[in-house]
């Protein structure tokens, strides 16, 4: 079995995605609801299938002693899952920036304890596979959010 090692960069990803800008988010800085609205659905969809993905991962994968953290990582992506449905839900509603950047703020620090978590773990390339779905799509988000992207719109 493929360890969580492969899958904790990709989660790192996700959580530098949201903190370090790059040079895409200068070219997306006014915010367009339609658009983060129709990637906040995507979002949703790709945190569901990491969690159920997860969720179906065989705990015999688990390397020994692992068990809590095992069950921790669940409850972390679990939860990725719901703060990525709650952002969606609000952007859906027509709340914009400022009502959902703490929905977001959020999801990143869920996503950077995952990572962490992850670094302990193990599991199969399907999960990897949802990870880095989900990640290109917090990649895709982030820049609706970079306060110096939006002081330039």
């Amino acid at each position: 079995m493929r360890s969580l090692h492969k899958i904790s960069p990709v989660l790192l990803v996700l959580a530098f995605a949201v903190w370090v800008p790059s040079a895409g988010f200068a070219e997306l800085a006014k915010w367009d609801q339609e658009r983060v609205t129709a990637i906040g659905g995507e979002l949703t969809k790709a945190c569901d299938a990491l969690y159920d993905t997860f969720r179906k991962e065989p705990q015999s994968t688990i390397g020994s002693g692992q068990s809590s953290a095992y069950y921790r990582l669940r409850q972390l992506i679990r939860r990725v899952k719901g703060e990525a449905r709650y952002l969606s839900s609000s952007l859906a509603k027509g709340e914009g920036y400022d009502q959902t950047l703490p929905i977001y703020d959020n999801l990143s620090i869920l996503v950077r304890d995952a990572s962490e978590d992850a670094r302990r773990m193990f599991s199969s390339g399907f999960v990897l596979e949802k990870a880095t779905a989900a990640g290109d799509l917090m990649r895709r988000i982030a820049p609706y959010y970079d306060p110096q992207a939006l002081e330039e719109g």
